[in-house]
């Protein structure tokens, strides 16, 4: 069962016997209710989800909620808010808070169902997919020696299963399936979109190393109804791009270079 599944069974549950406001438990007074736990739930990453929907599970959640809150009142009580380094923990959590905030909003204001589909169609030559394979090397000698091999007459998929250092792909010969220009290493989907079919790159460096790069298929955006999740929610982060582009253009934004290059 899927976990977006599992937990609407779990808020189904806890709806159908208890209200939101529902004191599940309480430390000095103070209670720990339904609506809390229910938001802990959310939080969880999938790996557990084959545990929480026992009454093992739901009492571990609720203890980490009783400690949670046990915690709070200790520190509260030691005025720990008061302590210099902590002050900063809070004020950075509340900036956190606040940007994730805006992008919220923005999204919510920028990506309803017409917004985004116009942003879509006079975007969407953005969202063409490629399908790609790579040879990592570790520096750049050992990648030029693997592309005059290659020049050669040397098999791309087979000299990538026997000297690529990319683990993952390498076994594969190499193939990093099919992806638009925002899900790939900025470095290498620039130059796998400006690339032929069955073009191979000379070395391209980024912080993996250095790779050769070869485009076997290339394939036009698909209409915005036929979008899968993934690319939907690149047109959306891009959409979010686009909105703090121009947030940026409207205030006054300075930048030290010299400084930045100095940063070790």
């Amino acid at each position: 069962m899927r976990l977006g599944v599992l937990f609407g069974v779990i808020v189904a549950g806890f709806i159908g016997g208890a209200a939101f406001a529902d004191e599940l438990a309480s430390v000095n007074g103070k209670a720990v209710t339904a609506e809390e736990f229910i938001k802990k739930l959310g939080e969880l990453p999938p790996s557990m989800k084959d545990s929480i929907n026992t009454p093992e599970g739901r009492r571990e959640i609720l203890d980490i909620l009783i400690a949670r809150e046990i915690l709070y009142q200790e520190a509260v009580k030691r005025q720990m808010e008061k302590e210099k380094e902590v002050q900063a923990k809070m004020a950075e959590a509340r900036r956190t808070v606040l940007v994730e905030a805006m992008m919220d909003r923005l999204m919510a204001q920028k990506s309803s169902g017409p917004a985004l589909k116009n942003y879509y169609s006079s975007h969407r030559n953005e969202f063409r997919e490629v399908r790609a394979s790579h040879i990592l090397a570790e520096n750049e000698e050992e990648a030029r020696n693997l592309k005059q091999q290659l020049s050669a007459g040397a098999d791309f998929a087979e000299l990538a299963r026997r000297a690529s250092r990319d683990t993952r792909s390498g076994p594969a010969g190499g193939d990093l399936g099919y992806f638009t220009k925002g899900r790939m290493v900025p470095e290498i989907a620039a130059v796998a979109f400006a690339m032929r079919v069955n073009q191979i790159s000379d070395p391209v460096r980024t912080s993996y190393g250095y790779h050769l790069v070869k485009v076997t298929d290339a394939r036009e955006a698909k209409s915005f109804e036929d979008l899968p999740p993934p690319i939907l929610d690149d047109v959306k982060r891009a959409v979010l791009q686009e909105e703090i582009k121009t947030l940026r253009a409207a205030n006054k934004v300075t930048v030290n270079m010299e400084k930045l290059k100095q940063l070790r």
